[in-house]
């Protein structure tokens, strides 16, 4: 068995050991006297030679696998060992680079905090005294308000929200509390959240009852249960007021019908022949950031069409309320001038509904940008918008790298359909370039 070697070879990628096969037959022809071998009392000096020959064998081929494999590897740990090198060169000016860039995103993150904290302060007035404390609460910051990837549109759309639903909660919580008002708002702030406060009073109550002797008024003693059937007319904000103040007050509701405004519904496909085309210009704004107030609509140009053709349009300036920026009075002509004597937006958001009526309503790249526009116009108004909208621009997208279009703007796609675009960046020439498109759109199907 002296004569028995491992002959191997590597390169990178790859080692081979030359004679496998015959070591594994001549390993095999000396392990074969062991197969059926059974040591007995006797044989105890024969085992321990055969178990220094088989251990000597074993550890000749393992000291010839560690062998190999140091000479293996050896060109690999020098080409990491200088690699690790170039990289800490790499590091070294890399994680200052880092520290400075986590530093200014902290900046960035202090800074977009105290612009919603601005922000808040200037809307709050609806809470009154408890500002302060509805603004300490750990529930009303989230996190990704500070991201850079959220805009100042939908954080400031957020803490209005969060603004409305705490000045809600808190005008319920005083006029229904009583005794336990204190105790409430505080449990409130801590969440925001309404969910919990009428097991909260319920258990506050008990405890109140089992603390005092003092026998209740012959009135509160009466515990028969009946029921009215009430109509509640108002904004969805008085609404849920409403309700709060009932479910705090220990009245089981019943919703039984619903007329509440609803979300417009969203259409993907063009297979309708009616509807209204429209689209709006707006003042545009250097950004809450700035000091700017947000945009407000400058026009509103719409036409309808039936079964196909253009039957009305519909086309006003409106009186933002505000000055329009120079960059966008020079890209759509409207300028304050031709503004100051127009009427405001609630005047002509109503006029817009009136033409709208239930019809369809299609825009290029609406879902976007101009239904928030007209969404909160309507709101102001107390007008209800709730009509179906089919989006141009989202549906181009989809035909974009079928057809080869470079992009999918209006005026990109009006000049590849040939439509005609007497003066571009006008509501009124927009709407009327966008009902032309959508026909074409429909074709692709």
């Amino acid at each position: 068995m002296e004569e028995l070697q491992l002959l191997s070879r590597q390169k990178p990628g790859e080692v081979i050991i030359d004679n496998f096969q015959e070591l594994r037959e001549e390993l095999s022809g000396v392990l074969n006297r062991y197969e059926h071998l059974v040591y007995t009392d006797g044989m105890l000096a024969d085992a321990k030679a055969d178990k220094k020959e088989l251990t000597r064998l074993r550890r000749e081929l393992d000291d010839r696998r560690k062998e190999v494999k140091r000479a293996y590897l050896a060109p690999y740990n020098a080409f990491e060992g200088q690699v690790k090198e170039l990289l800490a060169m790499i590091d070294a000016p890399l994680e200052e680079i880092k520290g400075f860039i986590a530093s200014m995103e902290e900046q960035e993150k202090v800074t977009r905090r105290q612009e919603i904290e601005a922000y808040f302060h200037r809307e709050s007035g609806p809470l009154g005294d408890l500002a302060e404390q509805v603004l300490a609460s750990p529930a009303f910051l989230e996190d990704k308000w500070l991201n850079k990837s959220t805009s100042a549109k939908t954080w400031r759309t957020a803490v209005d929200e969060k603004i409305a639903a705490a000045a809600r909660a808190l005008g319920s919580i005083q006029a229904t509390a009583g005794q336990h008002s204190g105790a409430l708002t505080a449990r409130y702030l801590e969440t925001l959240d309404t969910r919990e406060l009428a097991a909260y009073r319920e258990r506050l109550n008990a405890v109140s009852e089992a603390e005092t002797s003092v026998p209740l008024p012959t009135a509160a003693e009466d515990r028969r249960v009946g029921y009215k059937v009430l109509k509640l007319t108002g904004t969805p904000e008085q609404i849920t007021q409403a309700l709060e103040l009932l479910e705090l007050a220990g009245v089981s509701c019943e919703e039984l019908e619903d007329g509440m405004p609803q979300p417009m519904p969203e259409l993907t496909t063009p297979d309708f022949d009616s509807f209204v085309a429209f689209d709006i210009e707006t003042s545009g704004t250097y950004g809450a950031a700035n000091g700017d107030g947000p945009a407000e609509i400058t026009e509103i140009g719409a036409v309808k069409v039936v079964d196909g053709k253009v039957t009305e349009r519909l086309s006003e300036l409106v009186n933002p309320g505000r000055k329009i920026l120079p960059r966008i009075a020079r890209i759509t002509g409207i300028t304050d001038d031709m503004v100051a004597d127009k009427p405001d937006i609630t005047t002509v958001i109503r006029a817009f509904s009136e033409f709208v009526g239930d019809s369809v309503l299609v825009g290029h790249n609406i879902k976007a940008s101009d239904l928030y526009y007209i969404d909160r116009a309507a709101r102001r108004a107390g007008v209800r918008l709730e009509n179906p909208f089919f989006d141009t621009y989202l549906y181009a997208k989809r035909w974009q790298e079928i057809k080869g279009w470079d992009n999918v703007k209006l005026e990109y796609l009006s000049e590849w359909f040939g439509i005609q675009q007497k003066n571009a960046h006008r509501a009124w020439c927009d709407a009327e370039a966008n009902a032309e498109l959508y026909e074409k759109l429909k074709e692709l199907r």
